[in-house]
């Protein structure tokens, strides 16, 4: 019955094949075995709380012990704090083309449930270990971007400038209303600029480590990318307002943390008998 429903549309279409693709992804009918892996995520953990993990510096090591038994999501290098501690993040995921490219051995070998953005393809070519989500476009009206969030993942990420916003839309898809931020401190010192640009902005070479959770997050030399607060601070707004829209809530969770887009709570209060 789906392959002749899916007939019926081509032929009413009668486009190229990305047209059909696109208007079967927005109508949320998986294609590709990929596209079923994400649909397959749909409401998965409705009715359930969750915890996105950022790499803050006011991110402790106990903090993750707490999250056993939780729903988690974390990024980029967290993998340095799996030596002192049994917790693993139910998802794990990376979109920052510079982290990709110089931690890829490392991440290949990590046995975690991926989710990537398209963007950083290139560097696991070959590894089937990993649901890919494509980036969307933000739209522009009168000049200025108009921030959006995602509630169809087979359409993809819209850009939120920061690993966390993924996975804020990948939280929602997957059908949960309360989430707590952790380890979101907001806050960079930021070194000399370079003068390179990477797909994802202005290149920045790292000289000592003040702005992640573990002392040996960059090593000397380490090239990153400028982070946009600005950019994510309107995102996360956005955020804010598609969750309260769905009877939902995101709570920052962070012990530290110049981010006042949503309500504080404190971390311990949230474990209490």
């Amino acid at each position: 019955m789906l392959y002749q429903s899916c007939g019926s549309i081509v032929r009413k279409i009668g486009k190229s094949s990305n047209t059909i693709h696109q208007y079967l992804s927005r109508r949320g009918i998986p294609i590709t075995q990929n596209e079923r892996r994400i649909t397959a995520l749909k409401n998965v953990h409705k009715g359930r709380r969750a915890f996105i993990v950022g790499m803050g510096p006011s991110l402790r090591i106990e903090d993750l012990d707490q999250l056993a038994g939780e729903i988690s999501f974390a990024c980029n290098k967290v993998y340095l704090a799996f030596d002192q501690t049994n917790w693993r993040p139910t998802y794990y995921s990376i979109v920052d083309v510079l982290v990709a490219a110089n931690n890829v051995d490392k991440i290949r070998q990590l046995k975690l449930t991926k989710i990537f953005q398209e963007c950083v393809r290139k560097y696991f070519v070959g590894f089937d270990d990993i649901l890919w989500v494509k980036g969307r476009n933000s739209p522009v009206k009168n000049g200025d971007l108009e921030f959006r969030f995602s509630l169809n993942l087979l359409e993809g990420y819209y850009p939120g400038w920061s690993v966390i916003y993924d996975q804020l839309q990948l939280a929602i898809y997957m059908g949960i209303r309360e989430i707590y931020l952790i380890g979101v401190d907001f806050s960079f010192e930021v070194p000399d600029k370079t003068g390179e640009v990477c797909e994802h902005g202005e290149v920045l070479k790292h000289q000592g480590e003040v702005n992640h959770f573990h002392r040996d997050y960059r090593v000397p030399g380490e090239t990153w990318t400028m982070p946009r607060l600005d950019m994510q601070y309107e995102a996360f707004a956005c955020a804010k307002e598609v969750m309260s829209d769905l009877n939902g809530v995101i709570y920052n969770a962070s012990r530290q943390t110049k981010l006042d887009v949503f309500p504080c709570v404190n971390f311990e209060d949230l474990f209490a008998n």
